[in-house]
Parts: structure tokens; sequence; C-alpha cells
């Protein structure tokens, strides 16, 4: 064993002193960290929050138009088999695309100029890779805009028009479904789903006429497999190449995961040729939830009659990261948790009643702050009750917490049994005990003050004794002290309120 020197202390007490000397440090920290255990860690109050009313509603965009790129001598050439000579991969795939009723001029315009100069000078065909957003989608619009129920009619007023995002971005125009899917058309038929004749042309604005030579190898047209598959814009892959923050929705397990257990997809809710679907702000959700607690009752509630709408509350792209904030108060430590779609409380709740948010931060003040309550502790916000209480009033529901209050009483207070609101404002007063006025100011209101009673007259004299007021209005409660009721006569004298 290894000696030590006189004076010198042992090595594990020092050790044990360093340890119990770090406990008491973050006893400290704890008792002054300003991460108390909290339900709005995770809230985001930034200066003027909140704005108010910030509800889903239906964005109007005015519609996009562009201008189709013109090859000045440029004619067409008609023939397919010419263009295969360099583009023969292109030309394969066109074959079994829903678009081989059409040859490669007829998105691409008259190749004449091109096909002289070998494809060598630049310029002379319109490319889908070096247009701009607009006049790619001129060229698709020029045969999906005709049938005004198209998604095609749809994307000029969309969000990703107004954002410059064009067709090819998601489309390929030379997709072609994976091998082995089963064929929709027998080989060399014409007719069929995403088919039409095959057309000659001289000029995109011509009407489009009979075109007596096939374009593809072999006189006949091979099968058709499967359908258009949306040309390979399939969601949600598709929509990462832009959107990838939203990949974590697909990562995380949960009944609103995106390709998860119930379908869910980019395309549920949106419209990627237009706006977010109005149907998902109610409709879609109640599909699931209609039949049970607590939104089943939905379309008689307050918020339903007042056009307030489940995106307007329940956000469908919560932030699913867990804080990084450990929070420490004394011996508690805890994470916040993921809430997914779920309601932010009480933040949510600020956006519409600011008064309320405002009223919390009064000195005397039910504790929201304090993180030990929320809204949802005393409202239903899917709820059909008056003010959307939890209770059949509010008296019911103030017991709750304050049974002591309730009663029944030998000697009761009027207002007590009624309406506690008489008295009280819930969310918040400047008066002690949530109460609306100091409590002189507030009996005052009903009571004579010792004035007289019965018409007994001013037996007390109050008015002509001024130091007698100060001891009668200083405070009510210092003689009338069971304010809201008693069972016993003569333990106060607040079971006669209309003896004064």
């Amino acid at each position: 064993m290894r000696s030590t020197n006189a004076g010198e202390v042992p090595r594990p007490v020092r050790i044990l002193g360093l340890a119990i000397a770090g406990l008491l440090l973050a006893a400290v920290a704890a008792c002054q960290s300003s991460h108390a255990p909290t339900r709005r860690t995770e809230a985001r109050i930034e200066p003027g929050w909140p704005r108010g009313d910030n509800f889903f509603h239906e964005v109007s965009y005015q519609p996009v138009r562009g201008q189709i790129p013109t090859i000045e001598g440029a004619e067409y050439v008609n023939d397919d088999e010419i263009c295969a000579q360099c583009h023969e991969t292109y030309v394969k795939l066109f074959a079994q695309n829903v678009h081989r009723g059409d040859n490669c001029e007829s998105c691409h315009g008259p190749a004449s100029r091109h096909v002289e100069t070998r494809g060598k000078e630049p310029g002379l065909i319109i490319s889908f890779k070096t247009a701009d957003a607009l006049a790619k989608a001129e060229a698709c619009l020029r045969c999906h805009e005709e049938n005004q129920c198209t998604a095609g009619a749809r994307w000029r007023t969309s969000r990703h028009a107004q954002c410059g995002v064009s067709c090819t971005d998601c489309h390929r125009a030379h997709y072609n479904v994976p091998p082995g899917t089963p064929a929709t058309t027998e080989p060399g038929q014409t007719a069929g789903f995403g088919t039409r004749p095959l057309v000659a042309r001289t000029s995109y604005a011509e009407p489009a006429k009979p075109y007596a030579k096939d374009s593809t190898r072999g006189g006949t047209l091979p099968s058709l497999r499967g359908t258009s598959n949306n040309l390979g814009a399939v969601a949600p892959g598709i929509c990462y190449q832009c959107h990838a923050d939203f990949r974590e929705f697909e990562e995380i397990a949960g009944p609103h995961q995106i390709g998860g257990p119930n379908g869910f997809n980019c395309t549920t809710c949106h419209d990627a040729h237009g706006q977010t679907r109005q149907e998902t702000r109610v409709d879609l959700c109640l599909e699931c939830h209609g039949n049970s607690a607590p939104a089943m009752a939905y379309h008689s509630s307050i918020h339903a009659r007042n056009d307030v709408a489940c995106t307007d509350c329940h956000n469908p792209h919560p932030r699913t990261q867990v804080a990084r904030i450990v929070e420490i108060s004394h011996t508690d430590i805890r994470r916040p948790k993921r809430l997914p779609m779920s309601v932010q409380d009480p933040e949510v709740c600020y956006k519409c009643h600011q008064k309320i948010f405002g009223l919390t931060g009064l000195p005397s003040h039910h504790p929201i702050r304090e993180g030990k309550m929320v809204c949802s502790d005393c409202h239903d916000g899917h709820g059909q009750r008056e003010k959307n209480l939890k209770a059949e009033t509010l008296n019911l529901l103030c017991w709750r917490c304050h049974a002591e209050k309730q009663g029944p009483f030998v000697y009761e207070h009027p207002p007590v049994t009624e309406n506690c609101a008489i008295c009280h404002e819930p969310h918040g007063t400047v008066a002690n005990n949530l109460l609306r006025q100091p409590t002189v100011f507030l009996c005052l209101r009903c009571h004579d003050g010792h004035r007289g009673s019965h018409g007994a007259g001013n037996r007390t004299g109050i008015d002509t004794k001024p130091w007698l007021q100060r001891v009668f209005y200083t405070d009510c409660t210092q003689c009338h002290d069971n304010i809201h009721g008693t069972d016993l006569r003569g333990s106060s004298v607040t079971h006669d309120f209309n003896r004064f």
C-alpha cells in the first residue's frame, strides 16, 4: 500500500470531496437556471409576437405566361429516324412513352437547321436543358392546357409556377416505365391510354393532321407498358429534389409518416400543379379523426363556426428534432418531447387570443407562464360549450382544482355559487388572487360599506369618521375572512352578508 505523508489527504477522500463539490455546483446552477421545466421550451417568441389570426388561406396568383422560342428559317423535317442517328436512346425510349403519338419536333420545334449543322451549332433547336422555365412550360401546355380540367390548366396559377419550377423539372418527357410492367396495348396498336395518331406538323399553331409515316423502326408501335407513371414525377422522391428537409417525415415513424402504413404522401395534401388541397384543412383530417374523441363533434364546435380549421392549430409539418437544451431544475432532468402534428399549447392559442396573452403576464395569473398549466387544462379546442370550457359551467371547472370553495356551506355568499367570474378574472389581474379589483372596491360594488342596512340608516357614522373609514376600508377580509362561505356561526362574520 502506498504510504502518505503526514497531513496529506488520501486520494479516495479527495475524489469524494471533488464529487460532492461538483454536485453542489450543479445544484446551485439548477436553482439559477433560466431553463425551468416548462412546456414552452420549444416556443419561438420573437419581437412582435403574437401577430394574430395566422389562419391558413388560399393564395391567388396571377397566371404565368411565357413565350416559346422561334428558330428563324427552320422548317419541320417530320422524320424521327433522322433524329435517331444521333439520339437513338431517346428515340427508343420515346417509342414506348405515352407521348409516342407525337414526333420529336412536336416538342423541340422545327429541326431543319439543326439537322443541317449536325447539331454542332447551338440554338437551332428548342433544348429543354437550356430553355428558360416558362418556355419549357409553354411547350408542354400547348397540349396539356386544352382540357381545362387537367393539371396543366391549373399550373399557371400555382406556387410552383411563381417560383420558376417548370414541367420538366419534375417530369421527364422521355421517361419509360420499368421493364416487366404489364402491357396496356398490344404491339402495333396506336389507340389506347395516352396515345394519339402520329401527326406531321408545319408549325406549332397548325392543327394536327394524320401523318402516314411511322416514326419507329419496323413500321409498328411496340406495346405500351403500364401507365405514364406521371412521367417519372413520383412523390415523395421527386419532391425531395427541392424539399430535402422534409425527408425526415419519411424516416420518423408515426400515423402521418410519409410512405407509412396509412399511405400518406406529399400529394395527399398538396397539388403539385396548383395549391394545397382545400379539403385537407378539415375533411381529410376528419376521415380518420371524425369518429373518435376529441374531434368527433368538431363540425358543431365554436372554432368550426368561426371557420377555424384543423391546420390553423395543428402544424402538418412540425419540427421533428428534439431540443438540444436539457432542462435541469433541482433533481428533475429531462428533455422536451417531440410533438408530431401536435398543438404547441399555449402559443398556438395566443395567435388569436392576444388579449389572453397579455392577461397572463399580469402579476396575478394562473401558472401558465411557469409551465404548470396550459390552455387545454381548462378549454377544449374541439368543444361546443360556451368559451370551449371543459365543464358545463365555469364554477364546476374551477372547483376541480379549488374544491374547498365548492361547499355546500350553511352560510353561503351568493356570488360564489352563481359565478366565480363575478369576482375573479381567471387569466390574470393586477390585484392579488386573480380578483378583478382590490378587495374593498370589489366588495363595495354590491355592499353598502356599513352605511346602513334594511333602512336602519348610517348607524356607524362612518361617513363622518375618517378614522373609522381607515379601519373598515383597509381590507374587508380582515374581518370577513371566509369569503366563500362557512358552516360555523360565529367563526367569522361572513355568515351574514346582509348584516351591514
